[in-house]
């Protein structure tokens, strides 16, 4: 059973994700979302300051404690590829910091529809690309939420293409990586789903993909060659439209030889982290991401 403080929330998580199924234009779903996360405030014990990685500008949140500069991740926000933004994750990515030790770049990638498919892809390979030029790849790992964790799983594929070495390791937070909608938890959790609910999912699709198929794997990673990933952790509710993503992720992973964590949890909802400062389940999962980020930073 969730928390106490969990249940309270689950009114106001759902009255976001109805505003934002019933926003028509990018412009409208900006706007709910940007109402959403005002009181999302900075986590204390951090320092928060602008930087600009691969061309492209950002925010670096860096723990007060304990000062470990040489252990970095890169993260990339979600927003289903249309909304969101370095700003609106602040808050997420210092708990993520001060439990993984690290100094965590969050950096902002061009959105559609202005900027289909590949534009997020081409900013953050050249923020990856970048950062490698900043800490050692044993020293860094690479993570993303929803799109943002379909972005991250993309960027790393498109980097093994290029030559470029792997991170030690990669965190996905309810990761969307299926842009085809085929996956039977988009059938079977509709009624349990929160806050990402399939008109959001749809819309954002077809802002996204533009020309490009739904099942493409450029746009869709879960079809890509996943060989070669690093350690992989993935956290997602089972109550989740998108848990089919994960799932079949760890399947196809595993049998690319890449070792996955996968860690589900019951009766929350898409992305429950970016409430830790009111939900206890988001704070432990955070713990859990700090604890994989460390021991995987460290083996190398």
């Amino acid at each position: 059973m969730p928390s106490f403080a969990a249940r309270l929330q689950r009114p106001a998580v759902r009255l976001i994700g109805r505003r934002l199924a019933a926003a028509t234009t990018p412009e409208r779903m900006r706007r709910v979302i940007r109402w959403s996360t005002a009181l999302l405030a900075p986590t204390r014990g951090v320092t928060i300051e602008p930087f600009e990685l691969g061309g492209r500008d950002g925010l670096r949140v860096v723990p007060e404690a304990p000062p470990t500069p040489e252990r970095a991740m890169l993260m990339f926000h979600g927003g289903g590829y249309v909304f969101g933004s370095p700003k609106m994750y602040r808050s997420l990515a210092g708990r993520v910091g001060k439990a993984a030790h690290a100094a965590v770049y969050l950096p902002s990638y061009r959105l559609a529809p202005e900027h289909p498919h590949p534009a997020a892809v081409e900013d953050g390979l050249a923020a990856y690309r970048a950062l490698l030029g900043q800490v050692p790849e044993e020293r860094l790992a690479v993570g993303g939420d929803s799109a943002g964790g379909g972005l991250a799983v993309a960027v790393l594929q498109a980097a093994r293409r290029a030559g470029l070495p792997m991170p030690t390791c990669l965190v996905l937070l309810s990761p969307w990586l299926d842009l085809t909608g085929d996956g039977e938890s988009h059938t079977s959790n509709v009624d349990s789903e929160l806050l990402i609910l399939p008109p959001s999912v749809e819309r954002a699709t077809r802002f996204y993909r533009g020309d490009v198929a739904a099942d493409d794997p450029a746009v869709s990673p879960l079809f890509g060659d996943l060989t070669g990933l690093p350690p992989t952790l993935v956290q997602v509710s089972g109550n989740e439209l998108l848990y089919s993503d994960s799932e079949s992720f760890a399947e196809r992973a595993r049998a690319a030889g890449v070792d996955v964590d996968l860690s589900v949890v019951a009766d929350l909802w898409h992305v429950w982290h970016l409430m830790a400062p009111i939900v206890p389940e988001a704070r432990a999962s955070i713990a859990e991401i700090g604890e994989f980020v460390r021991r995987h930073a460290a083996e190398r």
